[in-house]
C-alpha cells in the first residue's frame, strides 16, 4: 500500500548527505586509481597534488602504500571514512530507502572493514566502485518515485559539481549542471528561482552551491512523499 511520510528537515539533510557521501566515495575512487597509474608511471607525487586540491595532505611511501592511505588513512575523508558518514546517514533514513541501495551500502562497508589489515589494489576499488554507481543509479533511476530519492540525487549532483571545480577548476564542465540541479530544486521546492551563474570566478560557482541547498533544505522545514511499502502478512 502506499502511505505519506513526513520528512523534517533533519531527515531531508540525511538524504541529501547520503547522496553527496556516495558520489564523493565514487569519484574519489576513480581518482585514486588513476593517480596510482600516474605515481607508478610518471610522477610519484601525482597522489599528493591530488589531495592538495582539496586541501588535505597525504603521505605515502609508493604506488600501493597511496592507495592504502586513500582508503584508510587517518586524514579527514579517507574512502572508510566516506562511506562509514554514507552508512550513518542511510541507518537513520532507512525506512526511505530501496532494499538494494542500502544492502549494496552494507556490502561495501563490510568489504572495506574486512580488508583493512590487506593490501589494497586497483582491482579492490574497481569493485567498490561499481558497487558505488549501483547504488546511484537506483536513486537515479527510482527519481521519479519519491521526494526522498529527489533529495539524494540532489545531494549527488551539488557533490559532482562541488568535486568537478575544485578537482579540474575547469567551469565549462560544470555548465550543464546548473540546469540539472535547478530542476532538481524547482522539483523539492515549489517557491524556488532558479539560479543562473555568468562567472568564470569558481569561488562564486561554490557560493552558488550553498544558496541552492540552503533554498532547498533548510527552508522547507517539512514536506511530504509516498513510499511503497509492503503490508505485513
Amino acid at each position: 500500500m502506499i502511505n505519506t511520510i513526513a520528512i523534517s528537515v533533519s531527515t531531508a539533510q540525511r538524504l541529501y548527505w547520503f547522496g553527496r557521501y556516495v558520489q564523493r566515495a565514487e569519484t574519489m575512487l576513480k581518482e585514486l586509481v588513476n593517480s596510482y597509474d600516474y605515481i607508478i608511471d610518471r610522477d610519484l607525487d601525482d597522489g599528493r597534488k591530488l589531495y592538495e586540491k582539496l586541501g588535505v595532505e597525504i603521505e605515502y611511501k609508493n604506488a600501493l602504500d597511496f592507495l592504502q592511505q586513500g582508503v584508510y588513512g587517518t586524514y579527514g575523508g579517507s574512502i572508510e571514512q566516506i562511506i562509514g558518514w554514507a552508512r550513518e546517514n542511510a541507518i537513520e533514513t532507512r525506512h526511505l530507502l530501496d532494499e538494494r541501495g542500502f544492502s549494496t551500502l552494507n556490502k561495501i562497508h563490510n568489504q572495506l572493514a574486512l580488508g583493512r589489515d590487506s593490501a589494497v589494489s586497483p582491482a579492490n576499488l574497481e569493485e567498490i566502485i561499481d558497487n558505488c554507481s549501483l547504488i546511484l543509479g537506483i536513486f537515479s533511476t527510482e527519481l521519479d518515485r519519491t521526494r526522498a530519492y529527489q533529495l539524494i540525487r540532489f545531494g549527488q549532483q551539488i557533490e559532482r559539481f562541488d568535486l568537478i571545480l575544485r578537482l579540474y577548476g575547469e567551469i565549462e564542465m560544470v555548465t550543464a549542471d546548473i540546469d540539472v540541479i535547478n530542476t532538481i530544486a524547482r522539483q523539492l521546492n515549489r517557491n524556488y528561482r532558479p539560479i543562473n551563474v555568468t562567472t568564470s570566478d569558481i569561488s562564486k560557482f561554490l557560493v552558488f552551491l550553498n544558496s541552492v541547498v540552503d533554498r532547498v533544505i533548510y527552508k522547507d522545514t517539512c514536506v511530504s512523499v509516498s513510499t511503497q511499502t509492503q503490508s505485513q502478512s
